[in-house]
């Protein structure tokens, strides 16, 4: 246990439950999947539980990897990866792979990558950073806008236009960081104000751009049917990324029970999604026994928490929250320690992120939320985000680390100093002795 204690250092409770969030992960996964088993691995379930196992060893590889460096050396290592995050997301939006009309991976040596999960950690520790070293300047309009705005409306900017979800999360992260950094309330709805005149442009541009592709498309279908080399069908427009955000949103309020169809295409993940969790009871079907994971879509990755309410019920829906909710408690007791340090900063950004990201993740799964496509931090399956949150985890465990050593060191310190002072104190009382005496 002395040796465990050694190599693992830090917060207990934050590696205690970074491995029960990667069990009930193995647990869920394993049944949540048996659709995409019979797709893609020929029903081999062992192929598939050890391949996402494999992803959960690179995700607890990650953390160890991030543990191990000093947490103040990612103020300078982040600084360069947000302007590496840059080109890659122009890179991803451009040449990214295509799916459900949004690119966001890329392919990476025959494996495909995220860029955006990244670049949340790096503006989050950039953000960490800047509010540190700008000091009284923080309460500077200009320098806030230059130094700290910017870069955040550009990569939130780069993510927004292909993962909505994901750059609001990222967005809001932001914004909480920058209130808790002691950022007049003015000066954030300035940015707020900035973000808005750019959406703005952006909707208009998404709009000429989508009604030029459209009206090129309708031209070559006619065109076609002239020639008689095409039956003539009824040309059905392409939205938008703004009409399709809006739909979603509007699906969720639907209730005229004539145009409302639970089982049509824009419903039906919701819907499936409602019965696992409306057939489910305080604890359960038991594990291994949803009936819905052969309808939804994708219920070990976006839907993964209606799949454990189905099998688990509300005592398991419960333990999974409370689990986000402790890594929160353990963070802000950094926040109480290091006050407006680096460390207190980055640590509190970065857990907002995950714990939010969760909680979308399950409003989304019980109907609260549009669906948006964000996973359940290290439990649903998919490799960047795994590995993504792993890291952010091991940065975390670093800065209690550092804590953990700081305090130890002072405590050495104040026994060593006590221990001298009871040597000087004996070696007084025998002076005086041996004086009597003689």
């Amino acid at each position: 246990m002395n040796g465990i204690n050694k190599i693992l250092k830090g917060d207990k409770v934050i590696w205690i439950l970074a491995l029960l969030l990667g069990i009930i992960s193995l647990v869920v996964v394993y049944s949540a999947a048996s659709a995409l088993v019979v797709r893609n691995y020929d029903g081999n379930t062992g192929r598939m539980l050890m391949k996402h196992a494999g992803t959960l060893f690179l995700g607890y590889l990650m953390m160890f990897i991030a543990y191990k460096i000093n947490y103040q050396h990612y103020s300078t290592i982040f600084k360069f990866v947000l302007w590496l995050c840059i080109p890659l997301l122009l890179y991803t939006l451009i040449f990214g792979n295509n799916l459900n009309q949004a690119s966001r991976t890329i392919n990476v040596l025959g494996f495909s990558f995220q860029p955006s999960e990244w670049a949340k950690i790096a503006l989050i520790t950039f953000t960490a950073r800047e509010l540190v070293i700008l000091g009284d300047d923080i309460h500077d309009l200009k320098t806030i806008l230059t130094k700290i705005a910017i870069p955040i409306l550009i990569i939130t900017g780069l993510i927004f236009t292909e993962n909505l979800s994901t750059a609001v999360i990222l967005l809001t992260a932001c914004i909480v960081l920058l209130i808790v950094g002691r950022v007049k309330l003015t000066h954030i709805f300035a940015i707020a104000g900035l973000g808005l005149v750019l959406l703005g442009f952006y909707i208009a541009y998404d709009a000429a751009k989508t009604n030029i592709s459209n009206n090129k498309a309708k031209k070559e279908m006619t065109a076609m049917v002239e020639e008689g080399s095409a039956a003539e069908v009824e040309f059905t427009p392409r939205k938008n990324r703004i009409q399709t955000w809006k739909g979603r949103i509007e699906a969720m309020f639907e209730d005229d029970e004539e145009a409302f169809d639970p089982f049509d295409d824009h419903h039906y993940q919701q819907t499936y999604a409602k019965i696992a969790v409306a057939s489910s009871s305080f604890f359960g079907k038991g594990p291994g026994k949803s009936e819905q994971r052969n309808f939804l879509p994708h219920p070990y990755s976006d839907f993964i928490f209606a799949i454990i309410v189905e099998e688990y019920g509300i005592l398991g829906a419960i333990v999974v929250i409370l689990i986000y909710i402790i890594i929160l408690t353990r963070v802000m007791r950094i926040m109480n320690k290091r006050p407006m340090t680096f460390g207190a900063y980055m640590s509190f950004g970065l857990c907002f992120l995950m714990i939010m990201q969760a909680m979308i993740n399950m409003g989304v799964s019980i109907g609260l939320l549009p669906v948006t496509g964000q996973p359940l931090p290290f439990i649903s399956m998919g490799g960047t985000s795994i590995m993504a949150t792993g890291f952010m985890l091991g940065m975390i465990l670093s800065v209690t680390k550092s804590i953990e050593e700081e305090e130890s060191g002072n405590d050495k310190a104040e026994q060593d100093l006590e221990n001298t002072e009871i040597v000087t104190e004996n070696t007084d009382t025998n002076e005086r002795a041996i004086e009597s005496c003689d």
